[in-house]
């Protein structure tokens, strides 16, 4: 075969494996979907009984598993109701998984399997994964960017991965960014906000400003008498994105990243 018809095969290859993780992404929102359709009395599918069904048996299926791996000298550091973390010496894996393997054959459940070179876990919802080939996974307050959460300041995000995988220095990664999105939070604001007598609407999109003051709702009543927006102290608002910001609060930005790392443990650095 030439150079070329491998190099081709190789990019069909890689083609086809992205294009496996879209379906597979797709198939599992859909059945996460119908599950969770079933606690719901409105739905079609409603039937607490199956769906109890489901939680209990996968969750005691997982002790089953998280108790054979314990019992045989392999430490479970991390379980929520659809996996477990695990931390052994090389040595150990070939038992870990014949135990995964035995496990599955009693329970006709099929597990998925990621390693991960590094984990930095501030709890069980909020942790930041490195993986073998050195790509990272957050979760919760770890995660950078995506559909499903708004941004907060992700250039955070951004400095404390490059600090745990590159060494890089949080203060070097967040001044020398110049994409004035990782340094955008927005926030959902119910009645609307103000910034300075200014209307803002019922999104607001803020960066931590050296001239900046705290984001406010338009009617505090709605929220109880509370009238500054959660987390905007310092804020000024970037409804339109134009140039690069002269008046990043570079400092704010420094201090969140280092309170991450100290969620994190890591008080040394």
């Amino acid at each position: 075969m030439k150079a070329s018809e491998i190099l081709d095969k190789i990019k069909t290859l890689k083609s086809e494996k992205a294009a496996c993780k879209v379906v597979d992404s797709s198939n599992k929102i859909n059945i996460n979907s119908a599950f969770g359709k079933l606690g719901s009395k409105y739905s079609s599918l409603y039937s607490p009984d199956l769906m109890m069904a489901v939680t209990l048996t996968g969750q005691l299926s997982l002790l089953m598993l998280i108790e054979r791996l314990e019992g045989a000298g392999i430490s479970v550091v991390s379980a929520n109701t659809d996996g477990t973390v695990s931390l052994m010496s090389k040595d150990k894996y070939e038992l870990y998984d014949s135990i995964c393997f035995n496990w599955e054959l009693d329970t006709n459940f099929e597990l998925e399997e990621t390693v991960y070179s590094a984990l930095y876990s501030r709890d069980v919802n909020n942790y930041l994964a490195v993986k073998t080939n050195g790509e990272t996974k957050g979760k919760g307050v770890f995660t950078s960017g995506g559909i499903n959460k708004n941004p907060s300041a992700s250039i955070c995000v951004t400095a404390v991965i490059e600090f745990l995988t590159n060494d890089a220095p949080i203060r070097e990664t967040i001044t020398q960014c110049t994409d004035i999105k990782q340094f955008l939070s927005v926030r959902t604001v119910n009645g609307g906000a103000t910034w300075r007598d200014e209307y803002l609407g019922k999104v607001v999109r803020w960066i931590y400003s050296t001239d900046g003051c705290e984001i406010r709702y338009k009617n505090a009543n709605k929220t109880g008498g509370h009238n500054k927006v959660a987390k905007s102290d310092g804020a000024r608002p970037v409804m339109t994105l134009g140039e690069f910001p002269k008046d990043i609060d570079y400092e704010r930005y420094v201090e969140e990243s280092l309170s991450m790392l100290g969620d994190l443990g890591l008080v040394n650095f």
